[in-house]
């Protein structure tokens, strides 16, 4: 049996600009789900029509694994929070898993978009998909919806207190709500247009005040939000009265899909209660929802492929990470720490010529509860070998091929630490920046030895890395555990064509600090990194 599910959906800002090249903030509701069930059967079984759909999209035969196909759901009927799209990518999600397709997220999103427009003749743009597969808080650019990089994910943290209601009275379907004003915008109504045109700058001004931790105007945004829809779109009478009580007690309002339900954005949890109040005083459900973050699909990158010649002879014939500390492969260490995180659905060691072979008999007695790879860099001796980078490179290329994959967890396998990695991927799905975790060294830090790590006066975010400085500002250093974007691939190829450092990591990630954002974690634990017999026989005490 597999469950998977899908959230309910707010548009937060931009909405209904996505279905005119427009842009967009929203979010996945955590206390509203779908859910879509499988089990083994003699055949393909799906219990509903608008699932049917679905399936007849996706396209695939199922002969080899056949299931039946169970939803249920939780998420109001037509109340403009998107609960059948959201049975669509449950079920999709489902069928990914159960089938082993791999489809990203974004691909999973335009899946269901096509359902509903091709198969089921439903005028619906792609923000409500995007947000239910992509999860947590995202801004979307929908001149090419449905492009990798098309969504970016924000930390919700920087949300205001937000409030939803609904009132009960069921409302027109969205396709039904847009069509006309689609049929006016394809006829050139520079009215349609102007409005869409709005809606999208006011996205990304209300972004723009949402990164500024600037509340007012971003509750500016959501009011001009409502307005601007207003100005072309019916509005229904049990909505209007939704709105008009919210601001009528100070909040911000706007729909966070097609009516039916009301978004309030408010100053602070005092003024969430009071309007809270209100809104059931006159009989209307209300939810004070929290955004739903995604779990991340990351593949571990264990780099392994150093000769350790500061520990000759020990390194002779055996490599650094199978050395054992209290009786366990420094290695395998390092693996139970990532399978602890349950974040990893796969996993590639590199490792040199010399040692390829111990390696591979060191997976098989692992017993890894991911599939492993492991990949042969093909040097056989400290003079021949590729350097850390292009190691990283060659097993980014050689893993085995997939797309559903958010980002690469990439560890050196001589590095000790009592860290929970499931905080950085924790980290990663409410920001999608990529993360470091950072140690104290004891003052003053001399010069050229170690990475250093600049963070903003909040102490999370990096605003400089420079690998082994000669005057270090800084006493926090990186560690060799790096959580790094599904762009990785890309970059590190430009890292490498524009002629940098093959060899040490931490220059690779000095580069990325200038090119991408990335945050801090600091390590609360205790790290080692084995570089000597000496280090060795304190790990093993």
């Amino acid at each position: 049996m597999l469950t998977a599910r899908a959230h309910a959906r707010v548009g937060l800002l931009g909405n209904p600009s996505d279905l005119y090249g427009g842009r967009g903030l929203g979010f996945a509701v955590r206390e509203l789900e779908a859910r879509v069930t499988l089990r083994d059967a003699a055949q393909i079984s799906i219990d509903s029509a608008h699932l049917r759909a679905a399936w007849t999209t996706l396209g695939i035969d199922g002969a080899a694994r056949p299931c039946s196909t169970e939803a249920n759901s939780n998420i109001p009927f037509q109340a403009g929070l998107s609960g059948s799209s959201a049975l669509l990518i449950a079920a999709l999600r489902a069928w990914n898993d159960w089938f082993d397709l791999r489809l990203s997220r974004t691909r999973i999103a335009e899946l269901a978009w096509r359902t509903e427009n091709e198969v089921l003749g439903i005028r619906a743009g792609p923000l409500d998909r995007l947000v239910q597969s992509h999860e947590g808080l995202a801004a979307m650019d929908f001149r090419a919806p449905f492009d990798e990089a098309s969504v970016e994910r924000l930390d919700p943290t920087l949300l205001p207190p937000l409030l939803l209601a609904w009132h009960g009275q069921v409302g027109t379907s969205s396709g039904d709500v847009h069509a006309p004003i689609y049929a006016r915008f394809e006829s050139g109504d520079q009215r349609v247009r102007s409005v869409m045109e709005a809606l999208a700058d006011n996205a990304l001004t209300g972004r723009a005040a949402l990164e500024a931790r600037d509340h007012a105007e971003f509750l500016a945004c959501v009011d001009r939000n409502f307005d601007l829809r207003s100005a072309i779109f019916d509005i229904a009478p049990a909505d209007r009265a939704l709105i008009e009580l919210g601001r009528s007690l100070g909040a911000a309002a706007k729909f966070p899909g097609s009516g039916g339900a009301v978004l309030f954005a408010v100053r602070d949890e005092t003024h969430r209660t009071t309007l809270e109040a209100a809104c059931r005083a006159l009989g209307h459900t209300t939810l004070a929802p929290t955004v739903a973050l995604p779990t991340p699909r990351l593949r571990a990158v264990f780099l392994a492929a150093g000769f350790a010649t500061r520990l000759y002879p020990i390194t002779l014939h055996k490599a650094k990470p199978l050395l054992e500390v209290d009786g366990v492969p420094m290695m395998t260490r390092v693996l139970r720490q990532v399978e602890r995180a349950e974040c990893a659905v796969d996993g590639v060691v590199v490792a040199n010529g010399r040692f390829h072979a111990d390696f591979v008999t060191w997976e098989h007695d692992a017993q890894a509860r991911f599939p492993l790879s492991i990949v042969n860099d093909g040097a056989m001796t400290n003079d021949s070998r590729l350097g850390a980078v292009r190691d990283l490179i060659l097993a980014l290329e050689q893993a085995p091929q997939r797309d559903d994959l958010d980002g690469y967890l990439v560890l050196a396998c001589d590095n000790l630490f009592e860290f929970d990695l499931a905080r950085l991927a924790k980290r990663f799905a409410q920001s999608g920046r990529g993360q470091l975790v950072v140690r104290e060294v004891p003052t003053p830090v001399p010069g050229g030895k170690y990475s250093e790590v600049l963070l903003d006066e909040r102490g999370t975010r990096v605003t400089r890395l420079r690998e082994k400085p000669a005057s270090p500002e800084s006493n926090l250093s990186a560690i060799a555990v790096y959580l790094l974007p599904r762009e990785l691939p890309t970059l590190v190829r430009e890292y490498l064509t524009s002629s940098g450092n093959p060899d040490a990591p931490g220059h690779l990630i000095a580069w990325l600090s200038e090119r991408t954002e990335l945050e801090a974690t600091r390590l609360d634990g205790k790290w080692a990194d084995i570089g000597s017999a000496e280090d060795l026989a304190r790990a093993s005490g």
